[in-house]
């Protein structure tokens, strides 16, 4: 068969067409699945009453849990807007060029609106609220008003030990193993151990995961479920610790026909090459308004690690009712408002929820380099006063407050 010359020019010119058309599809697609697999669409899924399992069957596991304080958990979950994929067929021209599937997804550099959080919100471990935070705002209220005031007791918790301002530095991971179940409730110690080291990220220490304790040493982790503080100090070096948690749960009753519970537990920090307990904290607490024992050791592990926090400077003894992050653009350091608990004095004082804080008390952020530095210069004790510099829209604020005692101290 002959070909004229532009026949034979089509010829020739027809891999790279396809080696195009190939590179625009798998582009294309990757950005197409990506934001149809992180769409806020999901949370259509959701519905009440739901649990903790149901929802996480739905949506999947939470990228950061913002609050946890016993009664009101909640999850953030990062997703983009419902029709991204319609954008993402116009981006991908340009992202292929510079690199398609294998450094997806690059449509940050044009959107920076791509991703965003949407919050999931549970009261007592069931499901209440969910959406973008300014817009459930009125409706969290209501979930946490729900139900009038609860007549849930303070539980009794104790907590002390050696560790300090001047020693926590010393300790930049620590490890925390399975805990020993309560008498009969098989994996009451597992959950506690959860909720012991979710709340230690919170005051922003290094933890070992659990996936990589149970994936490099299965066989001793195993061997821990009840076993001496000798064995786990031993996993703690293998995995890199300088301390350990351990503990026990001592009671787990659950009184559903009489919708109360009963939950009693204790713990100890350990460091890994002296053996010496740096922190040991025990607490109990009967709830006789929920059925659900989970609520009160999350309480009671919320309670015990505020005392540890304040010994060792990590927290101050006062609170504000705010939730921020860390972040950078452009090379300057801010506190991303995230969250702002309803009555406490950060939103009587006018904050709001998109608000970048910039300096605490005349103390810049822009120098900080890393996440505990910029918690210390906000830090606030109970009854002193915090001011903020606050950028609005680009508009500078000034937000004055004073700070109330943290509950558990």
């Amino acid at each position: 068969m002959q070909y004229g010359k532009r026949g034979r020019r089509l010829v020739r010119c027809l891999p790279t067409l396809m080696l195009g058309a190939a590179l625009y599809a798998s582009t294309a697609g990757c950005g197409v699945a990506y934001t149809i697999i992180k769409s806020e669409a999901k949370l259509d899924r959701l519905g009440v009453p739901m649990t903790k399992m149901q929802v996480i069957k739905e949506v999947g596991h939470p990228d950061r849990v913002v609050r946890d304080d016993g009664r009101m958990l909640v999850w953030e979950y990062s997703l983009t807007a419902r029709k991204q994929w319609m954008a993402e067929l116009g981006y991908c021209p340009f992202s292929m060029w510079i690199g398609g599937c294998l450094l997806y997804p690059f449509t940050n550099l044009w959107s920076d609106q791509r991703e965003y959080p949407n919050h999931v919100v549970f009261i007592d471990n069931e499901l209440c609220a969910w959406g973008q935070p300014s817009a459930i705002m009125q409706r969290r209220r209501a979930c946490a008003a729900s139900g009038g005031v609860r007549s849930m007791r303070e539980p009794v918790v104790s907590g002390r030990g050696p560790i300090s301002r001047d020693t926590i530095g010393q300790y930049g991971t620590m490890a925390v193993m399975l805990f020993e179940d309560a008498p009969g409730v098989p994996g009451t110690g597992s959950r506690v151990a959860g909720m012991v080291a979710t709340l230690m990220l919170d005051l922003d220490m290094n933890m070992v995961e659990r996936a990589q304790l149970d994936d490099l040493l299965q066989e001793q982790v195993t061997q821990l479920t009840h076993s001496d503080d000798a064995n786990a100090l031993t996993v703690g070096k293998l995995v890199g610790a300088e301390a350990i948690i351990v503990g026990e749960v001592q009671q787990w009753e659950e009184r559903e026909h009489e919708h109360a519970n009963s939950v009693s537990l204790a713990l100890r920090m350990i460091d890994v090459e002296t053996g010496q307990v740096l922190f040991s904290g025990q607490g109990h607490l009967t709830d006789r308004t929920n059925g659900n024992p989970e609520s009160s050791a999350r309480v009671i592990v919320n309670r015990i690690l505020t005392l540890f926090g304040a010994q060792t400077g990590l927290l101050g003894s006062g609170r504000i009712g705010v939730t921020w992050a860390l972040q950078e653009e452009r090379g300057v350091r801010f506190y991303l408002v995230r969250e702002l608990r309803s009555g406490l004095p950060a939103e009587k004082a006018g904050l709001h929820v998109g608000d970048r804080v910039v300096a605490c008390n005349g103390f810049p952020l822009s120098g900080v380099t890393a996440e505990r530095d910029a918690k210390r210069l906000c830090q606030v004790e109970a009854g002193q006063n915090l001011v903020l510099d606050v950028r609005r829209e680009d508009r500078p604020l000034v937000v004055r407050m004073t700070a109330e005692k943290r509950p558990g101290l």
